[in-house]
């Protein structure tokens, strides 16, 4: 049985973009759960509120939500199978993480908060560094067809936690790619110190020549398995400036990146490289969870 999709809605003026987005993956068969969430820390006011009106202004406020989702859920949905629900929670990433049996999903889905001064919402920053689901973060409300899928691989690794990443990388872009009929490419950044660099000791086009053949055996084996070695583009850099500057000469409308799972403190304050890279990303962005050790 096939499994389901999860659409995470935290802004009502988004909603549409995710949603056009799952009905395009879901094609009629597979499951659409909807969650749209909502949330006010009752506690900061000044006064307190008895137990029961607090509930019952939670329950008008999921209303209203209701109430302008669920025309527009209707319209595009109305020949699929899908669920439709509100909850009031203050953080909808540890209901995803915590509360959630994620084994019944293949992946959640979400509108990618983009406005003129920031790329990403705090939610979509949460939910990329502890969703332990594939997250797909919609920039725009339809795929365009005959654009290209661009998996960005750490192909220079050999542990077996990587090659796995890799490989559920591969799998998911190539899927992407036939399902709306575009190509599929992947890269992969051989690092150069921009200290180093700057210092004329270290040539990014040396850095490039017969790198795919020092690549781990079980990582040219990968890529050699699914006959992606012409597909596959190797560049010397620092990583959040080759990646972007690889979609745009590739024309890639989805970027496929894994994490590596920061998440202490040091992935809260500086973030890790793939949060880097998607800084300078305007496309769709799909998000693969590291796999445990």
């Amino acid at each position: 049985m096939d499994k389901k999709i999860l659409v995470i809605i935290d802004a009502i003026a988004d909603a549409k973009t995710s949603i056009l987005h799952a009905k395009q993956k879901a094609k009629g068969v597979r499951h659409i759960d909807i969650v749209a969430f909502s949330y006010e820390d009752t506690n900061s006011i000044l006064f307190s509120i008895p137990p029961e009106e607090a509930l019952a202004i939670q329950d008008k406020e999921l209303g209203k939500i209701r109430d302008t989702l669920s025309p527009l859920i209707d319209s595009h949905l109305e020949q699929g199978s899908y669920t439709f629900q509100t909850l009031w929670h203050e953080s909808p990433e540890q209901w995803l993480a915590n509360e959630l049996d994620t084994s019944a999903y293949e992946l959640v889905i979400k509108t990618r908060h983009i406005d003129a001064e920031t790329q990403f919402s705090e939610l979509d920053w949460q939910l990329i560094r502890f969703s332990p689901l594939p997250l797909y973060l919609a920039a725009d409300n339809k795929w365009k067809n005959n654009t290209n899928v661009l998996a960005a691989l750490d192909l220079g690794s050999e542990k077996a936690t990587k090659y796995r990443l890799n490989e559920a990388m591969i799998k998911m872009g190539l899927a992407y790619a036939a399902d709306y009929k575009s190509d599929f490419f992947s890269c992969y950044t051989v690092h150069v110190s921009p200290f180093l660099r700057d210092l004329g000791l270290v040539f990014s086009d040396e850095q490039v020549i017969n790198a795919y053949e020092k690549l781990p055996s079980a990582q040219r084996a990968l890529i050699e398995s699914y006959n992606l070695k012409e597909k596959l583009e190797i560049k010397a850099g620092i990583v959040e400036q080759v990646i972007p500057s690889i979609a745009a000469k590739l024309s890639a409308d989805l970027v496929i990146m894994g994490t590596v799972g920061n998440t202490g403190i040091k992935g809260h304050l500086i973030g890790n490289t793939a949060e880097k890279v998607m800084k300078l990303l305007k496309t769709d962005i799909l998000v693969i969870p590291p796999f445990d050790n």
